[in-house]
């Protein structure tokens, strides 16, 4: 009999919660759930609605059954072949690229790092190559991707918040050892909304009020950054030079194309280069 697993975040009580019935409803496309009739397909995620979540008149077509309201991210994962034995070869160990995708959500989470709060992890059919798998996730409200912000924002002081935000986001990612390949300005997101988001979780606070110290900046004046995709993602205590400054010249020709130069500087200061260093690669385009 195929083996099949299920893990649930604290705050949802059961699987009925999420308005599914059994483990396999999470597999169907779209999920088979009461409120399948209202999910959307978001590139490769299926956005659902939690039952008693209001349509986009205001109409409430069921009641909630305790997992609260508001949409859920769920994207399903193949096997993987190699990327699915990777992941369970490589640090952290995980039986499905869904798995991966969760325990690197919760060591960046523990870390200071924002991530959608997980809501549920589910696998079936396990093989070496890993599990056919599904990650359940809460979208992230009031938040736009790095590039539409960049996009849309003119006001430069909102910028430069948003842009300290990030580095300070990409410094902790580098201190807790995560390598995350699949990072660029799609999948980075940030807060629009002055509201305080009920889906990040930052729980090592003491930990980013010492970095914020340490860089003279206010958390307060600070927009909330949550980092979405992990694909290809590990953990390794140790990077060499050259794999960290190729990995964040990476992030900067991504996120540098709207960018005045003198935006760059500041930002890849910021993320640890030396002046002249940044300075030579903010004159590049």
């Amino acid at each position: 009999m195929a083996r099949s697993f299920l893990k649930l975040a604290a705050d949802v009580p059961c699987l009925e919660a999420l308005g599914v019935r059994e483990l396999d409803d999470l597999f169907a496309e779209p999920p088979r759930t009461v409120t399948a009739q209202r999910a959307r397909l978001v590139g490769a995620c299926y956005v659902v609605p939690l039952p008693g979540t209001p349509d986009e008149a205001g109409r409430q077509h069921e009641k909630p059954r305790g997992a609260g309201t508001g949409l859920l991210h769920v994207e399903r994962f193949g096997r993987g072949g190699w990327p699915g034995l990777s992941a369970r070869l490589t640090h952290p160990r995980s039986a499905s690229l869904a798995a991966r995708a969760w325990n690197l959500a919760c060591h960046l989470q523990a870390h200071g790092v924002a991530t959608p709060q997980l809501v549920a992890l589910a696998e079936r059919g396990a093989s070496v190559f890993g599990a056919e798998s599904v990650l359940v996730t809460r979208a992230l409200a009031g938040f736009v991707s790095l590039r539409e912000f960049l996009r849309t924002t003119d006001k430069r002081s909102e910028r430069r918040r948003a842009l300290h935000s990030l580095a300070l986001t990409f410094v902790h990612v580098e201190r807790c050892g995560a390598r995350l390949p699949a990072t660029n300005a799609d999948n980075v997101m940030v807060q629009r909304d002055d509201e305080d988001c009920v889906a990040i979780k930052i729980v090592n606070l003491h930990s980013e009020q010492a970095l914020l110290r340490e860089r003279g900046l206010s958390r307060s004046r600070l927009p909330s950054v949550a980092l979405t995709s992990f694909a290809g993602g590990s953990l390794r205590r140790s990077r060499s030079p050259a794999e960290r400054e190729a990995w964040l010249v990476a992030l900067d020709r991504d996120v540098g194309t709207a960018l005045s130069r003198r935006e760059r500087l500041e930002f890849l200061v910021r993320l640890g280069f030396t002046r002249p260093r940044a300075a030579a690669l903010a004159a590049r385009r």
